[in-house]
């Protein structure tokens, strides 16, 4: 099994308190727990790298992997080990693209939670690096198991170019026929895909446009996650649909977020619903049973 692997191996047997922990971009460093460093200027037009990672196209074993919270964390990056001498990368990088101009390392929110020009993640996905590897190209390992809570999604720039105006290399202009969906799996110690859920980029005739939380409380407790994009605008040679997202604030904890806690219904966050017949409590986007448990 590649390094990117083994390490990962060696991280399972370390412990944590019982803590809630969201994945903090400004901590990143690369696997040798150097800081990560942003590029003043490379390349042009849907593959300018400003304010993106300047080591993205560097396929040395120290890029292989992007730590974060001192890592707790762990990204992949160009799995394959093989950028083609500068010109290819997959996985995961980093970005500060506060621009949307189609660049691929770009995101419609023009930067992440935090704001305009704040860090967020950028991920590529390759099938064939995928298929090649027996797992996906675009993973986040974590320093032990985990109950995994949610992640924010972003919409990539290129990505929404294409699927609106089209024009991108292959890609059409998608109908309300069309889909791209994100689909998120929960992963065991041996990198097999346990459980899934689907987040839509575009379905209906609708497209992200912003951050958007997706909780992934039905995954329940794993060593890390897998990433995969599907889209229905395929070709001779896979698809024509850039694969590219945007993602920040990945939450875990040690024990299971289910419960509403002391809230009360005279709290003014919290709303009761009615949806498929079934009373349920919504507080601060989320949906809850009167029982306090997640409602997905």
């Amino acid at each position: 099994m590649k390094r990117f692997y083994s390490i990962f191996i060696l991280c399972l047997s370390l412990a944590a308190s019982a803590e809630v922990i969201t994945m903090d971009l400004t901590t990143a460093t690369d696997s040798m727990l150097q800081p990560i460093a942003y590029s003043t200027s490379y390349g042009t037009g849907y593959y300018d790298l400003t304010d993106v990672w300047d080591s993205t196209y560097n396929d040395s074993g120290r890029n292989q992997m992007i730590l974060t919270n001192g890592g707790c964390f762990r990204l992949s990056h160009l799995p394959s080990q093989n950028s083609y001498g500068g010109q290819s990368w997959e996985g995961f990088t980093l970005s500060q693209v506060s621009k949307d101009t189609a660049n691929v390392f770009g995101c419609v929110a023009n930067g992440g939670l935090a704001g305009v020009g704040t860090p967020y993640v950028i991920g590529y996905y390759s099938d064939w690096v995928s298929e090649t590897q027996g797992y996906s190209s675009n993973i986040i390992l974590f320093d032990q198991e985990y109950y995994i809570d949610h992640v924010c999604v972003c919409q990539n720039s290129n990505t929404m170019e294409a699927i609106t105006n089209g024009g991108v290399f292959n890609a059409n202009i998608f109908t309300e026929n069309d889909t791209l969906a994100l689909i998120i799996s929960a992963l065991d110690s041996n990198l097999k895909e346990t459980a899934s859920l689907t987040y839509y980029l575009a379905v209906d005739g609708k497209k992200n446009s912003g951050w958007e939380e997706v909780t992934l409380t039905s995954l329940g407790k794993a060593v890390g996650l897998a990433f995969r994009l599907k889209t229905t605008d395929m070709g001779q040679f896979g698809m024509n649909t850039p694969a590219y997202f945007a993602l920040d604030a990945l939450t875990v904890s040690t024990e299971p977020i289910t419960a509403l806690g002391d809230v009360h219904m005279s709290d003014s966050i919290a709303t009761k619903i009615l949806q498929y017949g079934r009373l349920l409590i919504m507080r601060n986007g989320r949906k809850y049973t009167i029982g306090g448990a997640c409602f997905d």
